[in-house]
């Protein structure tokens, strides 16, 4: 994506033009890419890819102590900690939070 990104800054600045907005598929969806576009301010328009989810249904992300919390209503209000990063065969970056199983493995949500 930088590649990309600075061969097209570099010929639209010889016509005095910035780049705002960038338009792109799924195949340049990656934390690292997100990153660095954000870092030059450039508004991005890019299709989440593959298993991203921003959100996940009956637990906040506490972003103080990086970790995931249950607050659905009759759950155990298990912590989901983060467990580490791997980079897939295609260069993108997975985290991976989990809980204990014995925070879950009564809990009335757990095939939720």
């Amino acid at each position: 994506m930088e590649k990309i990104v600075e061969l097209t800054e570099k010929n639209l600045n010889e016509n005095g033009i910035e780049i705002e907005e960038l338009l792109a598929d799924g195949g340049y969806s990656s934390g690292e890419a997100l990153k660095y576009l954000h870092k030059k301010n450039i508004n991005a328009y890019i299709p989440n890819f593959g298993q991203y989810k921003p959100e996940r249904e009956g637990f906040i992300f506490n972003k103080e102590l990086h970790q995931y919390e249950c607050i659905k209503e009759g759950g155990n209000q298990a912590k989901l900690l983060f467990k580490g990063e791997k980079v897939d065969s295609k260069g993108y970056t997975k985290r991976t939070c989990r809980s204990s199983e014995s925070d879950c493995k009564n809990c009335p949500l757990r095939e939720q």
